[in-house]
Parts: C-alpha cells; structure tokens; sequence
C-alpha cells in the first residue's frame, strides 16, 4: 500500500508503510484524514518540481515557493504558490542597479548606468563650482596667479562633461592646493 501525507497545499510527502501509523484499539490502524493511498508508488519529481494533489490526483508541479523577483523593478517578493510563475515574476535574482529583464535573463543598461554616473559627475561638479564662488569675488584677497589659477580651475570643471574621460572619476579637474586654505 503506498499511503502518502499531502499538506494545505496539496504537496505529497512519502510513501509510508501502514504500521507508520498509530493503531486506535478496536479499529486497527488509524490513518489521519490528510492521507491518499496511491496504487502505484511516485517517481522522484523532476529538479524543481514537487508531487501535490491536484482535483484528487497526483500532478507534478514546479516549485518556485519562496523569494522571487519582480521583472520590471527587480523588487523581491515571497512567492507561496505551486505551478508555474506568473508573468512578471522570475526566480533569478536581480542582479542589481542599472539591471533590466530582457529575453528572459537581466542584461545591464549600460546606457543607464553612464547616464548617472554623468549625473553623478555633474552634480559634483557643480558642487565643487559652488564651493569656490565666494573666491571670485573682486574684493576677495587673492594674487594675480591664485586668480589666474583659480579661473583655469573653474573653467576646467565647466568644460570637463564635454571631455573624453567624462565621467571617470580619476579625471576629474584637480583643485589647486591652496584652495583648501582659504577662509570662508
């Protein structure tokens, strides 16, 4: 006799042996109401996959039960569903930023990953223009060469999103020294 367990979602484990269940006196073995006695005994479900009751027979069933992700924001999910994914959900894990489904796997967006590193890179850029503003100011006390430097510094970090190392980081205008010992 093969017995099998199935739980609430239908999912068989098994097979036990009859004396794997208590006897009840005067009425024999007992076997609990979440039991099916199958004739043939299952095969090995297929990788992924798991036996369950399905309408009262058995049915193998992929297994996707537990984290899956989003394909259109990688966002992650617990899946607690039998069968197969729904569209939109896919148990490979999301790779990451600037990461896109496509063609059934995530591919980077190179195009996107550069657009914020330029993002990036721009807004440090103004950052740093914003940080040497109050030097340009006529009455600030500077020499004739800090001047001279300190507007060739400027005029680098206006022009460097139009350079060709933009946006690597190792490019970026440097600072003359003094700068960093100057009173604000």
């Amino acid at each position: 006799m093969n017995i099998y367990l199935f739980d609430p979602l239908g999912i068989l484990s098994g097979p036990f042996e009859l004396s794997a269940f208590p006897e009840v006196p005067g009425f024999g073995q007992y076997l609990p109401g979440n039991t099916v006695q199958l004739e043939n005994p299952l095969a090995q479900p297929e990788a992924g996959h798991v036996w369950a009751l399905v309408e009262g027979k058995p049915q193998q069933l992929a297994d996707y039960r537990g984290m899956v992700y989003h394909t259109d924001t990688g966002a992650e999910d617990e899946h607690v569903e039998l069968g197969d994914l729904p569209e939109g959900l896919t148990a490979k894990p999301w790779p990451g930023q600037f990461y896109v489904w496509a063609g059934g796997d995530w591919v980077l967006d190179a195009v996107a990953q550069i657009a914020a590193a330029q993002a990036g890179e721009r807004a440090w850029r103004n950052a740093q223009i914003a940080s040497t503003d109050y030097l340009v100011m006529p009455d600030y006390p500077l020499s004739a060469d800090q001047r001279a430097e300190l507007y060739a510094y400027r005029q680098a970090l206006r022009n460097w999103p139009e350079a060709g190392q933009f946006p690597d980081q190792k490019d970026r205008p440097v600072s003359p020294s003094w700068i960093a010992d100057q009173p604000k």
